[in-house]
């Protein structure tokens, strides 16, 4: 199987890719107080159907969520991330 792709280290709601691909894993990192979720939406923008999700709680720092089999996207790859400090990073395609 080929590498992922990481997106490096994310702090705000973005469009990761434009159609179909695959998710392989995600890291949720908190700012060590606040919790932090990341939802990934199949589509170009945060609505519609959410197809994978990551969270931690603050006082862990890090919750690396890796899919055995991995999670297909049909239209895109739409991070959408809340909590205070929360940042993220996707690992997709491969």
């Amino acid at each position: 199987m080929a590498s992922s792709i990481s997106t490096g280290v994310l702090n705000a709601d973005t469009l990761i890719f434009t159609g179909r691909n695959r998710v392989n894993a995600i890291t949720v990192i908190t700012d060590g107080t606040n919790a932090a979720t990341v939802d990934l939406y199949d589509n170009t923008t945060g609505s519609g159907t959410i197809r994978a999700k990551g969270r931690c709680v603050g006082a862990n720092l890090i919750n690396h969520i890796l899919f055995e089999n991995p999670v297909v996207f049909e239209t895109g790859i739409y991070a959408d991330v809340t909590g205070t400090g929360a940042t993220f990073i996707v690992f997709y395609g491969g």
